[in-house]
């Protein structure tokens, strides 16, 4: 610790110092007269050596008072959204600054001709509620009525409740889990028409699957998935998606509800939560799409016949990936180890759950693919492919 040397007779060190001070300005702030405050400041330029005015300085600054953070209170929780945009509705869907003060009039009417029925303290709160609080709350309706549109499906705020959140793959020793996400070709506006390519793979073998779509909505991403579980070698599970409106819909519920596969979405805004399919929609998509505007339904339909012949066959069976092994912490750092890279095809002929029938048959479709002439298919579409797009 650094120390300071007081006229050559004694040292003190920087705490000392510290608490020095504290005591004398203490002493300083509490005389009552000016010969106590000279006499007090005499002795501490004497037993510091310091400059006369910087002892001054020193000894008038009075100590902080430590603040503690405010902890947030909220009293506007999500059962307001529904009777808010119930009466947002009805007011002709006006700017918030122009709601606040008609909602206490409406509520009084709706209530009159039991048009809404309002518990405990919503009432109340509603009635007090803020301009920028509306916005809050009426953000996700505007978004959706104003931004995309007006859909043909009716989201309701319990349907994400009743969607798992899955942060880890853990627990995951079969194939038949995939992941799910959207790639769009909108180029650089996500205005208009434009195709999007929905990517997915199997978390335990890597197997991966990918169609294109023209204009997206919700029947077409289920007819995506129910037409990949028919090419897929091994029955479909469960699958993850993000939040987005293509997935998080009934239609996608009431899909997976009856035929028992089980979903599970990501946390808002947390892409780690699908790394895996994150990490592959540069190597399987972008790739051999580009980062262009797609919007012509030929190149969609020659985007899809690439993706299900000489791409889906190179990808599973040719195209190595590396699987996590373990994660470790050591101080700040993370060290990661891989398993040795494999093929999709080859962690199937692996599985101990996959059954022998098969395994069996794709040894007979390895056995047939020619490896070097599936890539020189595929560039040869690809080009053709370009040359639509010019």
């Amino acid at each position: 610790m650094q120390e300071l040397e007081i006229h050559g007779t004694f040292t003190m060190t920087l705490r000392s110092k510290k608490e020095y001070l504290a005591t004398m300005r203490e002493r300083y702030l509490q005389a009552g007269d000016k010969k106590t405050k000279t006499e007090l400041l005499d002795q501490v330029v004497a037993v510091l050596g310091i400059h006369r005015k910087h002892a001054v300085r020193t000894l008038n600054k009075r100590p902080l008072k430590r603040v503690l953070p405010r902890t947030p209170h909220y009293q506007y929780g999500l059962d307001l959204i529904l009777p808010l945009q119930k009466i947002w509705e009805i007011a002709g869907r006006p700017c918030s600054k122009r709601l606040e003060p008609q909602i206490p009039a409406l509520i009084t009417q709706l209530k009159k001709f039991y048009e809404i029925i309002l518990y405990g303290r919503q009432e109340e709160l509603l009635c007090k509620m803020s301009h920028w609080t509306i916005d809050q709350l009426l953000k996700p309706e505007r978004e959706r009525l104003e931004g995309k549109g007006i859909s043909g499906t009716r989201r309701s705020p319990l349907l994400k409740s009743l969607i798992p959140i899955r942060t880890d793959w853990d627990d995951v020793k079969e194939p038949g889990h995939i992941e799910m996400d959207c790639v769009l070709h909108c180029g650089e506006s996500v205005s208009g028409v434009y195709a999007e390519t929905v990517n997915m793979i199997d978390i335990d073998t890597h197997w991966n699957e990918r169609r294109m779509i023209l204009k997206k909505t919700n029947r077409k991403v289920i007819g995506v998935v129910h037409k990949v579980r028919g090419s897929l070698p091994f029955p479909l599970l469960s699958i993850d998606f993000d939040n987005g409106s293509e997935f998080v819909n009934w239609g996608m519920h009431g899909y997976c509800t009856r035929d028992k596969i089980a979903f599970t979405r990501s946390r808002p805004y947390k892409k780690n939560d699908q790394a895996h399919i994150e990490g592959k929609n540069y190597q399987s998509v972008r790739r051999v799409t580009g980062y262009g505007r797609i919007t012509d339904e030929k190149i969609v339909a020659a985007f899809n016949d690439l993706y299900e012949q000489e791409h889906r066959l190179l990808t599973n069976f040719f195209y190595t990936t590396l699987k996590l092994k373990k994660k470790e912490r050591r101080g700040t750092k993370i060290y990661k180890s891989h398993e040795k890279a494999q093929t999709p095809y080859q962690r199937i002929l692996q599985s101990k759950q996959v059954s022998d029938e098969i395994k069996q048959k794709l040894k007979n479709e390895y056995e047939s693919l020619n490896p070097a002439a599936l890539h020189r298919s595929l560039q040869k579409k690809l080009k053709k492919i370009r040359q639509l797009r010019e």
